[in-house]
């Protein structure tokens, strides 16, 4: 999503829907969505495996325009894009709008959604609104990696977060340079480095701080540190961030987003932000600071 991008204007709406799979309590809400996007004469394009597979598990077959397996067939036939499931889900759905102008709204199947944040019991409010124009596009940033010994060549990027990680009992070792400065050498479990639609994720759970969607930085936090002194650290998404990585086993787990692979070491990579920006639907009366109030219990006072 380009600077100025805004949703693909159509002759009618035309909803892609992603899935992976669907928990058996969720089947009577699927139907339910599917029942309104029909009446409301929307026309879909369904990810093939979930079409398939929602036809073998529950025996529901989806009225679609087009089944698709990759972004290329995807990119020229929709408006928006709907996620169903969880965040893990929403995150996968990233890959195949890319570049394109294609918004993203995630309806929530599975558990904590703080991007999956429109709940069931709002399905018919949420398509009411979406097809009305009730709702924002926000932009939200990703993360790219770079390296000879790239395992993401075919989408090195990531919403949330890029993640190193020991592969045996033994710390690795990771050297980090901001922009060929010297930050420091961290000693640790692993690294997270996260966008600010991430510091809600992983980072959050290891004592990184929340920043806002449109903060324009970037948040590096250690796993399990052994020099105690080494806080997470907000950089601007401006700077290259370089990382250099030695370890006693010959092998490291690196990760973005849900995707995990292993890499021989040493390894050397670097992260910077991604040349383009994903569009989040925000319906009218949704925003960050109401999902952190819902999701996190911010002021909430559990003696009412």
């Amino acid at each position: 999503m380009s600077e100025d991008c805004k949703p693909k204007a159509l002759d009618k709406v035309v909803i892609a829907i992603y899935g992976k799979y669907l928990e058996a309590p969720y089947k009577n809400d699927l139907v339910v969505l599917i029942d309104i996007l029909k009446k409301r004469q929307v026309e879909v394009v369904v990810y093939a495996p979930f079409y398939e597979y929602l036809i073998s598990e529950f025996n529901i077959t989806i009225a679609a325009r087009a089944v698709y397996r990759k972004s290329s067939e995807v990119k020229h036939l929709a408006n928006f894009m709907l996620s169903l499931g969880g965040d893990g889900t929403f995150l996968e759905s990233v890959a195949f709008v890319e570049e394109s102008c294609i918004p993203v709204l995630g309806i929530n199947f599975g558990r904590l959604g703080f991007l999956a944040n429109i709940s069931t019991e709002d399905i018919d409010d949420a398509i009411d609104m979406l097809l009305n124009g009730k709702f924002s596009v926000e932009k939200r940033s990703l993360l790219q990696v770079v390296t000879d010994k790239n395992p993401f060549a075919d989408f090195p990027y990531g919403l949330n977060d890029f993640t190193l990680q020991k592969k045996g009992t033994s710390m690795i070792t990771v050297n980090a340079f901001i922009d060929e400065e010297f930050l420091c050498t961290y000693w640790a479990d692993g690294l997270i480095v996260a966008t600010p639609t991430g510091s809600t994720a992983y980072s959050l759970s290891v004592g990184g701080p929340i920043l806002s969607p449109l903060s324009s930085s970037l948040l590096i936090s250690a796993i399990a540190p052994h020099n105690l002194t080494v806080r997470p650290f907000v950089i601007p998404d401006s700077c290259t961030l370089r990382l250099e990585v030695t370890g006693r086993s010959d092998e490291v787990l690196v990760s973005i987003d849900s995707h995990s692979f292993t890499i021989d070491l040493p390894l050397c990579l670097e992260v910077r932000k991604a040349p383009f920006y994903i569009g989040l639907v925000n319906l009218h009366g949704a925003n960050f600071y109401k999902t952190l109030r819902n999701k996190l219990l911010w002021g909430a006072d559990k003696r009412n």
